[in-house]
Formats: C-alpha cells, structure tokens, sequence
C-alpha cells in the first residue's frame, strides 16, 4: 500500500499528485532541483512514469501512495510545497504577512541566501506556534504536511550542521526521519510499508555508535518491533553512478559482496538471486556484523540487521538525466 521512500514529505506530495494526474510537469520541476545530486538519473525518474502506468491497473483502494520522511533537502521543493497547498480562500488577516512572505519567498529563491531561507521557515514556526487553531482552520487536511515541510527545513539546516562527522550526521538525520515517520504515519489508513533506502537506513539494530532510521522502527516501545524484514544489495562486478570533485557525473566499478555469498553466486550463476540468511542451522548467525566506517567486528551477528541478501552481478551504472533536461 505505502511506498516509503527516501524522500522528503514535499516531494512525496508531488510524486503522489504526478501518480494521481500523469501530468508530467510535476514531475519535472520536482527533478529539476535535484540536479548535481545522485537522485538526479534516469532509472530514478522512468520508475515513477512505470509506476504511474501500474497504478493506473489498480483499484482505488489498492494504488500505491508514496511516503516521505526525510528532511527537506531541497528548499526549493519545500516552498514549492507550501505555496501549493495554500488555499484559494481568502487568507485570515492574523497569518496574512506570514503567508505573503512564503509566496515572496518562494519567489525569490534564485536571489537569496540560504540562511534567509531558513528565516523565513523560524519566523513561519514560531507564527504556526502562536497563531496554531488559525493555521488548522486555513489550511485544513494539509496542515500537518505544511507544518512537517517547514519543520524540515529547519531540520536539514540542523543536520547539516553536523555533516562533518558521519556519526553525528547520520544520528541527527534518522532521528528526525524517525519522528517524521510517526507523525505522518498516525494520519494514514493502515497497510504494510515497502521502503526503498540507502542500506544503512535499513539497518535494524543500533549499529556500534549510530542508531538508523529501521533500529528506531524496530527498538522497544516501537508498534513495528519485530514486524521489519532487511533485504540488502551486494553488487558483484557492477557499476556506480556517482559525482566528481568538479561535480560532473562518473562512473565506477561496484564491488561489494560478502564472500560467502559470491561463493554462492558464483556456483549457482546468474545476475540476480536472492539469499534467505535467517534459515536453520545458517551459517551467517555466526557471521559478526562488520562496522561501516572501520571494518571493525561487532559483537552482534549481521542477523541482527538484515535477512536476506540480493546478489547483483554484471549491472550498469545508471545515467545522469542531462539530455532530457539541458
């Protein structure tokens, strides 16, 4: 039913208005921001056009609604959010010069600093704090997305804040993903979750030093305790996508694979298998999770923070979007 997505709650919103209307232009101007960031390629892209037309097979009740919990790394879809969800009504005189500077400031956004924008987003928190029954009325069903967005402009200011450290990075980042998830999460129908993530996100237990986004989701006191399934990736003679130093896209070769697995691989054969790791007698309980950013081996087994593996082998790296866009 959900798509949980590594995505802010702002583009959520226009991926789900793209999915509901096809018109492609929505998702265009979503993109266009994330140029110069990996999200910015062509499977990325021509997966929601593939989406849109399996959703268009589906009931009503059954369509695929996309989730995003992630802090606004793009301001520009940020403002781009608040000023669509601004209704056509006639706006209260006591929130009036606040919304009069989102619009002002959505429109300036090629001409401002970013500190400005993050202001702009302190002076609207701190409105919505005073003036919160005010918003409720204006904004109606959209207010609990149009206090999170801005919300999470002030988040991603904060984490990047700590962007210098991996650690203290990638703690501040999932933290806040985590309490954004609960608060979206409390407003939608129940249904199961599919989530698509960088790896480590997808980790469900505190990895030495770092909590991620799936440990939150599967600590005690969580209603998802216990009800996670982790399926990861290696890649085996593979491909990457990435960014240079002058902040032109590259590729590279991917290879990460445990060696059991490519053992395994390399015996059955073909470019896509997936290992259930959680089986009788398994040799990988005995396996000891190896720590992301030194190698160092943990206490806990690598069954601790995921199940099954997905052995990947002789994939190419995706493409830049620069000819549909230039």
């Amino acid at each position: 039913k959900y798509y949980l997505y590594e995505t802010p709650y702002s583009d959520a919103y226009f991926i789900n208005k793209y999915l509901e209307t096809g018109d492609i232009k929505i998702l265009e101007e979503i993109y266009k921001p994330l140029k110069r960031t990996l999200a910015w390629n062509k499977d990325s892209y021509n997966f929601w056009k593939k989406l849109y037309e399996y959703n268009k097979t589906l009931p009503k009740k059954k369509k695929i609604h996309v989730v995003g919990v992630d802090i606004e790394h793009q301001p520009a879809n940020a403002y781009r959010f608040l000023v669509d969800v601004l209704p056509e009504k006639e706006v209260p005189e006591e929130i009036k010069e606040s919304v009069d500077k989102i619009k002002n400031t959505f429109n300036d956004l090629d001409k401002i600093e970013y500190e400005t924008i993050v202001q702009c987003s302190r002076e609207l928190e701190k409105d919505i704090e005073g003036k919160e029954a005010i918003y409720k009325k204006y904004l109606g069903e959209n207010f609990t997305g149009f206090k999170l967005v801005n919300t999470n402009v002030l988040n991603a200011a904060e984490a990047y804040n700590h962007d210098t450290s991996d650690v203290d990075w990638n703690n501040t980042r999932d933290k806040m993903m985590y309490e954004n998830f609960k608060v979206i999460q409390k407003e939608l129908p129940k249904g199961k979750y599919y989530g698509q993530w960088g790896i480590n996100h997808a980790y469900q237990s505190k990895e030495k030093d770092i909590m991620w986004f799936a440990g939150y989701l599967n600590a005690e006191g969580s209603e998802f305790k216990d009800k996670i399934l982790t399926i990861i990736y290696n890649y085996d003679d593979c491909e990457n996508m990435y960014i240079s130093e002058d902040g032109n896209y590259s590729t590279a070769e991917l290879y990460d694979t445990y060696p059991r697995i490519k053992i395994a691989n390399d015996l059955i054969g073909g470019n896509l298998n997936i290992y259930k790791l959680t089986g009788k007698d398994s040799p990988f309980s005995q396996v000891p999770m190896n720590y992301t950013y030194t190698g160092e081996e943990l206490e806990e087994s690598i069954l601790d923070f995921f199940q099954y593996v997905v052995c990947i082998k002789n994939f190419k790296a995706t493409e830049p979007l620069n000819d549909e866009y230039d």
